[in-house]
This record gives C-alpha cells, structure tokens and sequence, in this order.
C-alpha cells in the first residue's frame, strides 16, 4: 500500500470511529452487513439481526 493509500486509511477509519461514536451517544443502532445478513449494533452493544424501530424514534429529544 502506498503512503498516500495508507494515510487515506486511516483517515477514514477514523472518520468511520467517530460517526459510531456519535451514534451510541445519540441511542442511534450501527447498521454492519456480517457473512452477508444485515445486524444492527444497538447503543447498549446488543447486536441483533431484528431490525430496530422505526427510523426517527432513535434520537429523539437528543441535541445530536
């Protein structure tokens, strides 16, 4: 990998960290696809292959 490659990497790593982050502050689930099943991450850690609430309940009241 080149070093251009390799700092691009990082710095989306890192961007990827931080939108995660902000959702478990936010009580918003992380969407990841694993062996091709789409699994939901939920702020308390569960993972689930159930697909939470309806969008817009998570969030809601928060100031994110």
């Amino acid at each position: 990998m080149s070093e251009w490659a390799a700092k691009m990497a990082r710095i989306i790593n890192k961007a990827v960290q931080d939108a995660q982050e902000e959702n478990r502050r936010c009580g918003i689930p992380n969407v990841y696809v694993i062996n091709g099943t789409i699994v939901w991450q939920l702020p308390d850690g569960t993972v689930t292959s159930t697909k939470p609430v309806e969008a817009g309940v998570y969030g809601a009241g928060n100031s994110c």
